[in-house]
């Protein structure tokens, strides 16, 4: 008689696996914009009044220049490339420098994930690159050189931005015994182990899940160097709008 096999086992469904996205933020003190800005009664700057742009004394890009004549223009002031105007707009400062580095310190968590509770630990806080962008210009009246108006402002990235630095991680599941468990399952289903297991069942390995964690992923906040810098254009472009907003035309 025939020995009798004991039926072929099925490779048991993999459980299903979750995937979770965590985030962190880290906060600092920041500062506003400061500005000043005096205007001085001599002479009363009306609409359609015209005005040459003189920035000698500084490095303006084209972009920023064009920026500054639709400013003007929609103040009602007229642009004129010709020195020969009723006032003058001295842009007299426009710097960009690194100070000291910005802290920022770690919100505190509202997760009390493993990962995060390490994090807690090791990168309590966060170093990152500082740069002032510092604007100053006046206004004079061409025929009497009076100064109507003079004003300034500065303004660090970190105000700038006005928002935390935000870090992201994924932790996905994953299975790590998936092919210890299909070579067991294809060792039983030999001839030779279905004769040897017939009424002896077998315990088939259970699948076993870890998490796998990502590094952090910054989505947002500039912090070194380079994306600092990359805020210079902007920065210098807000506190132009900030200054000619005070520029009062009748």
């Amino acid at each position: 008689m025939t020995q009798p096999l004991a039926p072929e086992l099925p490779v048991p469904p993999k459980p299903l696996l979750q995937k979770s996205i965590y985030q962190i933020s880290y906060t600092a003190e920041l500062e506003s914009a400061r500005i000043k800005s005096v205007q001085l009664p001599a002479h009363v700057v009306k609409k359609q009044d015209t005005v040459f742009i003189d920035a000698t004394k500084v490095t303006l890009t084209d972009n920023l220049r064009s920026a500054l004549v639709k400013m003007l223009s929609k103040k009602g002031l007229q642009v004129d490339t010709q020195q020969n105007t009723d006032y003058r707009l001295v842009i007299q400062q426009m710097d960009l420098s690194f100070g000291r580095d910005k802290v920022y310190v770690l919100n505190k968590p509202s997760n009390d994930h493993p990962y995060i509770a390490k994090i807690s630990q090791t990168i309590p806080s966060k170093q990152c690159s500082n740069i002032t962008a510092s604007l100053s210009m006046r206004l004079t009246h061409n025929d009497s050189a009076d100064v109507v108006w003079f004003a300034k402002s500065s303004v660090d990235s970190a105000g700038f931005q006005g928002i935390p630095l935000q870090y992201s991680f994924t932790e996905t599941q994953k299975v790590t015994n998936e092919q210890e468990v299909i070579s067991f399952i294809e060792q039983q289903n030999t001839e030779e182990a279905r004769k040897e297991r017939h009424n002896e069942p077998v315990t088939i390995p259970q699948y076993i899940i870890k998490p796998d964690i990502t590094p952090l992923i910054k989505v947002a906040g500039a912090c070194d160097k380079s994306e600092v810098s990359e805020l210079t254009p902007k920065m210098m472009l807000t506190l132009t709008s900030n200054l000619i907003d005070k520029l009062n035309v009748q």
